[in-house]
């Protein structure tokens, strides 16, 4: 409910499937109206969380990560100057990495699990992101005052694959290579994402 942020995903995956991601929910561009919201309780009915609240949510995370199989090598932070949010891990191959997105999907109460889902070939170097719109996000959204619906218009996420080889193909038009061929990003408005105007899906293949 802040008028910019931005969620970004940064995997960097091996050949062999295993790899790491980073995923940094960043709100500094609106700090000033973040720190405001937090000394409230609700705003259009939507609890806002205290520090105290995030710091606990944050460390749940952490901890069932780091006794999830697959997953190693678990960082978290948190600034509450910026208001940035850190998390990141090592996964061993492409079902931790799924295991991961479970896992968030879990901790805080959503659909992430159902419309994002990640595969990996290593035969054909084909790594794929099946996307499925949720209209869970839009009621949610549909429940803020009009002018709260409208300050998502500088909302983005964005996500960043890296690949040890050079990308020979990738299918979705909103994403780009990368100049030396070996990374693929995508940046997305939040709002065409929850009002299904954004597809995520990409099936990337490696030279």
């Amino acid at each position: 409910m802040t008028s910019c942020f931005d969620i970004v995903e940064e995997i960097d995956l091996k050949s062999n499937g295993s790899g790491a991601i980073k995923v940094t929910v960043n709100l500094s561009k609106s700090r000033t109206k973040v720190s405001s919201l937090m000394k409230l309780d609700k705003v259009d009915g939507l609890k806002i969380p205290s520090e105290r609240d995030i710091r606990s949510e944050i460390s749940k995370i952490t901890t069932t990560l780091k006794k999830t199989n697959g997953i190693s090598n678990v960082h978290s932070s948190l600034d509450f100057t910026n208001y940035i949010a850190v998390v990141s891990c090592d996964f061993r191959n492409i079902n931790a990495l799924n295991t991961f997105v479970k896992t968030l999907s879990a901790q805080f109460k959503t659909s992430l699990s159902d419309y994002s889902i990640y595969s990996y070939d290593a035969k054909s170097k084909t790594l794929s992101r099946t996307y499925k719109y949720n209209s869970a996000g839009q009621k949610e959204l549909n429940k803020l005052k009009p002018e709260n619906q409208k300050s998502l218009q500088n909302a983005y996420f964005t996500y960043i694959y890296r690949f040890e080889h050079t990308v020979a193909t990738q299918k979705n038009s909103l994403a780009k290579v990368s100049s030396n061929k070996k990374a693929v990003m995508l940046k997305a408005n939040v709002l065409d994402i929850v009002n299904g105007k954004a597809n995520l899906s990409n099936t990337i293949t490696l030279n």
